[in-house]
C-alpha cells in the first residue's frame, strides 16, 4: 500500500531509526499492517549483542510506535506538519515473546483502542511468521515544538 519513500513521507525519523519499510494494509483510523525488513548491517547490532545480533525490545516498540504514527497522520492529517510530531506517552502492558533477529520479517499490526485529534491508545503487535514476538498498548499525543 505504501513503498518505502511513501512512508518517509509519512515519518519525520530517519536513519538508523527508521522501522517501517513498507505499509501493506491501512484502514484509516482503525488499523495499519507494517513490515520491517530486519538486515545484518543494523546499526544497533554492533552493540546489541556483537556475537549474537538482536533487536532491541525499544526497537520493536519503535516500529510498532512508527506504524501508529502512519496510520495517525494518514486518518488525521495531524502530525506532519513543521513543528509538529506525534509523541510516544506510554507503553503498557509490553511483552516480549521471542527474539528477533537479522533475516527476519517483523510485521507490526497496529489497532485504534481510542483516538481524539490530539492523543490516541493503540494495541500493537509484532509477529514474525505468524508468530507474534511482542505485544502491548501505546498511548500517543500531538505535541507542537
Amino acid at each position: 500500500m505504501l513503498n518505502f519513500e511513501e512512508v518517509k513521507g509519512c515519518l519525520k525519523q530517519r536513519f538508523p531509526i527508521m522501522m517501517v519499510d513498507r505499509v501493506i494494509e491501512m484502514e484509516p483510523s482503525k488499523s495499519i499492517k507494517a513490515l520491517k525488513n530486519v538486515t545484518g548491517n543494523e546499526i544497533h547490532f554492533m552493540g546489541h549483542f556483537p556475537d549474537y545480533a538482536i533487536v532491541p525490545g525499544v526497537f520493536i516498540i519503535e516500529a510498532i510506535a512508527q506504524s501508529a504514527s502512519i496510520l495517525f497522520s494518514s486518518s488525521t492529517g495531524k502530525g506532519m506538519d513543521q513543528g509538529e510530531l506525534m509523541v510516544l506517552g506510554s507503553v503498557g502492558d509490553m511483552r516480549f515473546l521471542a527474539p528477533v533477529l537479522p533475516g527476519y520479517t517483523m510485521i507490526m499490526e497496529v489497532n485504534i483502542i481510542k483516538m481524539v485529534e490530539e492523543a490516541a491508545i493503540v494495541e500493537g503487535v509484532a509477529m514474525v511468521d505468524g508468530n507474534v514476538v511482542a505485544k502491548g498498548k501505546l498511548t500517543f499525543a500531538r505535541k507542537k515544538i
